[in-house]
């Protein structure tokens, strides 16, 4: 089960309704409405794959093209060369250990283009944090297909509706820390680059102070901000504080 809600609203079900129906030759295709042909970007390492997304969108939107790429920096070459396309489809198995950070950077580099965002494998908080960059999904590659066309559906529609895996819902409220039980064990979790962002939060920097320090966009710190919080259980850089406090960490 897929659920999809409108960004900062109450999460509820819903069904596209965005795009026409037509019949060809006994199959449903969806089409847009006036008949433009839709264009579509397909990121992915693995040619195969590309080659059966962009079938799958063919059979979904009749007349529809493609542009390809196997990394986000293709697609960003491309993007930047004249591509167009309506809603861009990114595989992120593949990008590494940082892969949110790698995402979000792609994410804010798009403008306006709505992104899907695929993986074999999602954690609720990941979801979260790719979600509120700006992702208009989050897909499981284990996911049928026709969760594949309503995705697409909501975000060609442009209406500010976001999809992902129930389950990562229900995760996400367990997992709720509630104020005053920050994950101690969390700390030996940071990454170097967190480790050095933690340190750097405690002596009071903001967040355009640290990128200075670092070399960094302030987007990439305020991802890896999201992601420590994620890790430690805190809601904000005061919980963090306490934690520090806690554990006995210093800036120095």
């Amino acid at each position: 089960m897929s659920v999809a809600a409108r960004r900062e609203s109450p999460l509820r079900v819903i069904q596209p309704e965005s795009f026409q129906r037509v019949s060809s030759r006994g199959t449903t295709r969806d089409v847009a409405a006036g008949g433009r042909r839709r264009g579509f970007m397909i990121v992915e390492p693995q040619a195969l794959v590309r080659h059966g997304l962009a079938l799958t969108l063919s059979s979904l939107y009749d007349g529809a093209y493609t542009w390809q790429a196997a990394t986000p920096e293709e697609a960003l070459s491309a993007l930047d060369t004249g591509a167009a396309p309506d809603v861009i489809l990114m595989d992120v198995d593949g990008l590494g250990a940082d892969r949110t950070v790698a995402v979000v950077d792609f994410l804010t580099r798009l403008g306006n283009i709505p992104a899907i965002v695929m993986s074999g494998n999602f954690t609720a908080a990941e979801a979260r944090t790719l979600l509120s960059a700006g992702a208009a999904a989050c897909l499981l590659k284990s996911d049928p297909s026709a969760v594949l066309a309503d995705a697409v559906g909501l975000a060609l529609s442009r209406e500010g509706y976001v999809q992902l895996p129930y389950r990562l819902v229900a995760q996400s409220a367990v997992n709720q820390v509630p104020d005053g039980g920050l994950d101690q064990a969390g700390v030996a979790r940071l990454t170097n680059r967190q480790r050095d962002i933690f340190r750097l939060l405690l002596s009071g920097c903001s967040n355009k102070e640290i990128a200075r320090q670092l070399g960094v966009l302030e987007g990439t710190v305020k991802v890896h901000v999201r992601a420590m919080m994620q890790k430690l259980g805190a809601r904000n850089r005061t919980q963090i504080a306490i934690l520090a406090a806690r554990t006995g960490l210093r800036p120095d």
